[in-house]
């Protein structure tokens, strides 16, 4: 075969090669975004687009005192190009490009006058480009510890996973939550004070985990959840979203990251599968077309049992890497990245214990990425722990150190949550081992190691499986979020705030409808004193249905914090509304925390029914298929006036025999029965009526196993 030659016209080139006499004359065309450099015998083609830059953690530095003189900001991360600009709250800073993983922005000093949490972008010019991720900068003073205060928001049916993006433009930090039980995405709009509106639901079958980009490039955030692929949901910019469309992916996919994995300038996905293929693990990758759509997966060896995925340039060639926490196997997965959508073969370090979440942050402050591993257990069986593995920059990590938490970590995320310029660790605990369910915070010293952990108790149910980082509260201070498979529990930071008290949550919402004259469950709300005097305290004291509790005293110590617990008894069916009321000698006085409740007089016992057909052997009789049969639930009107009930329904294989009269008088029962069809499958019952959260609902289930 005789040399190859190109003949260049127009983006277009013609392969001739001779061989013998004849010679064969392919024409290559190729695509706007790539470039031809010809050389005798071979042409090399390379892509003139723009990466999608990413932001490592931390920024340096990454908190700093309100009030101070300007100063410069290193953002390190991959994907920086000539005419990368910071973006500081979506204004443009002036930037000085260090190299392909640095950047340098000057920072004024109105820029950082009060207290807030700065939002840090990195944008690409076109061809290609596009925004970075969002990585948070806090104005605050630093302080030796952290004080929270927890409360929780209602999404979906079994929440399991939590993140946190601007979804309305509106520069408050909003939540999408994954719920696995009711097969959609929660979105709660927050109002910038910690607190959230009510959730608005958006199918996604079997929503398991959630992740955030901008998929289609027009500047407004889509969501993309895993269940038995993933579904993308493409975001309007309003805090609504279009239906999914999914793709297919390896075997039960667990987690889901966001990176320009061909440095293309289009947010491509990596999945974990957390179940093998033909006794093979993988990891998913569908790169992205850039219009919202995405290329069929490709799938890459990985680890077994994958529960969590990361993304990050460790061997810092500007080429984006993946790291998997495998909880079947104890150990991480590495698969350094090719920098053209492939990955290379996986490479693994034990983490003693069985990860279940995994996270990506500079811990010593080296320059070089290091991880950090939620263990559920450790290896035998017992306590799990915190892993560190410090990076060494060139792809390798160095042996694991544990962290022991005394409770089973779920799930761990990163941040600086006391101001000092060190990250820390937030770990969601399921609890076990004597210990209650919890949040844990460990303070990081700056260095790779960590202090004794922070423990918040009542962040949560016991089975806590996801957390997001933000300022809700847009007070330099970062706060948690924490799905955790029944509610959505945020713990937030009170303002640091000179010469006065703060007390957050600025507002309660007991979110599970309460039974006329019972109490509640309390939620508790933290009051602190930040001054530099003893504040001292007149009254604390509730209206209207709620009930309070305190440990706070007539006084309350510079630096000290005390807690008061609220708890709601309706009197009535409906909306319930109160306030909270702290009279003391702090500026505003009294301050007020505003109290809601949802009441109702209907009373349903049971308030769900299950039906089925099983077989059961006699040592006599034999073996026989017995089905259920009716079942009957019972209303009673607890209030104190008649019930109007102005509709009863049932759905799913059963029907219903209605012995409850159109007016229920007050303290009287009624009896609803049920009947089974013998057919699998699931419905309700529903009572529309004027006794406060109506519709009621009883689940029915029933399990055909068998037929008599």
């Amino acid at each position: 075969m005789g040399p190859a030659t190109w003949k260049g016209e127009n983006m277009k080139r013609k392969l001739m090669v001779a061989i013998s006499d004849v010679t064969l004359i392919f024409a290559l065309a190729l695509p706007s975004h790539l470039a031809a450099q010809e050389q005798e015998g071979e042409m090399a083609i390379t892509s003139t687009e723009n990466p999608v830059p990413l932001i490592n953690q931390p920024l340096v530095p990454d908190a700093t005192r309100p009030g101070g003189a300007g100063f410069s900001l290193t953002v390190n991360g991959t994907g920086f190009v000539s005419g990368s600009v910071v973006k500081w709250n979506g204004s443009t800073r002036a930037t000085t490009v260090v190299g392909r993983s640095q950047l340098k922005a000057t920072i004024f000093s109105t820029d950082i006058a009060k207290a807030g949490t700065a939002w840090v972008k990195v944008a690409n010019p076109s061809p290609g480009g596009g925004t970075s991720n969002l990585v948070f900068f806090e104005i605050t003073r630093p302080t030796s510890s952290v004080a929270l205060s927890a409360s929780s928001v209602h999404a979906g049916s079994n929440p399991t996973s939590a993140a946190v993006g601007d979804f309305n433009g509106d520069g408050k930090l909003d939540l999408a939550v994954a719920n696995a039980g009711s097969k959609n995405v929660s979105v709660l709009l927050g109002n910038g004070d910690g607190t959230f509106k009510a959730p608005v639901n958006f199918g996604a079958p079997g929503s398991q985990s959630v992740a955030v980009g901008d998929f289609n490039g027009d500047g407004k955030l889509d969501l993309v959840v895993t269940n038995a692929g993933v579904s993308i949901l493409l975001g309007n910019g309003d805090g609504a979203f279009r239906a999914p469309v999914t793709y297919a992916t390896g075997n039960s996919p667990s987690s889901v990251a966001v990176g320009d994995f061909n440095r293309d300038g289009k947010v491509d996905l990596a999945v974990a599968n957390s179940g093998a293929s033909n006794g093979v693990a993988s990891v998913s990758v569908l790169l992205g077309r850039g219009d919202g759509t995405f290329n069929p997966a490709v799938n890459y060896s990985g680890g077994f049992g994958s529960l969590s995925l990361a993304v990050g340039d460790f061997n810092r060639d500007g080429k984006l890497d993946l790291v998997e926490a495998n909880f079947s196997t104890g150990n991480v997965t590495i698969l350094l990245g090719n920098g053209n959508g492939t990955f290379q073969a996986p490479r693994s370090y034990g983490t003693n214990g069985a990860p279940t979440s995994v996270a990506v942050g500079d811990f010593n402050r080296d320059g070089k990425l290091d991880l950090v591993v939620a263990n559920l257990v450790n290896n035998s069986g017992g306590a799990g722990s915190m892993g560190v593995l410090l990076g060494n920059g060139d792809g390798t990590f160095q042996p694991v150190v544990n962290y022991g938490l005394g409770s089973n970590p779920d799930s761990v995320a990163i941040g600086d949550f006391n101001g000092d310029g060190k990250l820390d660790l937030a770990v969601a605990n399921s609890g076990g081992y004597g210990n209650p369910a919890s949040m844990k915070l460990l303070l990081g010293n700056g260095n790779g190691t960590f202090q004794p952990a922070l423990e918040f108790v009542g962040a949560g149910s016991p089975n806590p499986s996801s957390l997001a980082v933000g300022d809700f509260i847009g007070h330099g201070r970062l706060d948690v979020a924490v799905a955790d498979g029944s509610t959505v529990a945020t713990l937030l930071q009170p303002p640091l705030v000179s010469g006065v008290n703060a007390f957050l949550p600025a507002s309660l919402m007991f979110g599970t409808t309460q039974l006329v004259g019972t109490i509640s469950p309390v939620q508790p709300v933290l009051l602190v004193n930040y001054g530099t005097l003893t504040l001292s305290i007149t009254s604390i004291s509730t209206n209207g249905d709620f009930i309070q509790s305190h440990t706070c005293g007539s006084s309350l110590g510079a630096g000290s914090s005390c807690t008061i617990y609220v708890a709601f008894k309706p009197s009535q069916g409906g909306a319930r509304t109160g306030i909270l009321s702290v009279t003391d000698d702090a500026p505003g006085s009294p301050q007020t925390v505003s109290l809601t409740g949802m009441g109702t007089v209907v009373e349903l016992a049971p308030t769900s029914l299950s039906f089925g057909c099983y077989f059961a052997c006699h040592l006599i009789l034999g073996c026989h298929c017995y089905c259920s049969g009716s079942k009957t639930t019972t209303l009673t009107n607890v209030g104190r006036t008649a019930l109007n009930i102005t509709d009863v329904m049932i759905s799913g294989p059963f029907s219903l025999g209605n012995a409850c009269p159109a007016n229920l008088g007050a303290g009287q029962s009624c009896g609803l029965t049920v009947g089974w069809q013998r057919v699998s499958g699931n419905g309700e019952i529903s009572i529309s009526d004027n006794g406060g959260a109506s519709p009621q609902t009883v689940f029915l289930s029933g399990t055909k196993q068998c037929s008599p």
